[in-house]
């Protein structure tokens, strides 16, 4: 039940996040932060895109090999890697509502709890 709840809380996430604010817009926030990295504008929205395309692949992966560890292993390390990025080079989206830190710890608290159900559940097997 746990690991099932972790499963599909994190493939919305995923995909949501890949779809909603990269695919249906750009969001002015998600553009902003790839300019950071010196994009232009036009580059910023490919970024986006592609980052959207990695997101839901991941939210799906999730859902199709969700026996793995390696969604969930990846599912951390990407939002690590993604939460590196905002602390060091957008710090401003981290005070703002519904920010980049509640929403990634909540992602990698995620994906924590489902790799340690894996490994429950691998233990318990003959």
């Amino acid at each position: 039940m746990t690991l099932q709840l972790c499963r599909f809380s994190l493939a919305f996430i995923w995909i949501y996040q890949g779809i909603v604010p990269k695919w249906l817009g750009p969001h002015e926030d998600e553009l902003a932060m790839n300019q950071v990295l010196g994009a232009s504008h036009k580059q910023a929205m490919w970024i986006a895109y592609g980052g959207g395309a990695l997101e839901v692949l991941l939210g799906l992966a999730i859902l199709v090999w969700w026996r793995r560890h390696w969604p969930y292993q990846l599912s951390a390390a990407g939002i690590g890697v993604l939460s590196l990025f905002v602390f060091l080079l957008a710090p401003q989206y981290l005070l703002a509502a519904f920010n980049a830190a509640t929403v990634n710890v909540a992602i990698l608290a995620l994906s924590v709890i489902a790799l340690v159900e894996l490994l429950r559940g691998s233990l318990k097997r003959p």
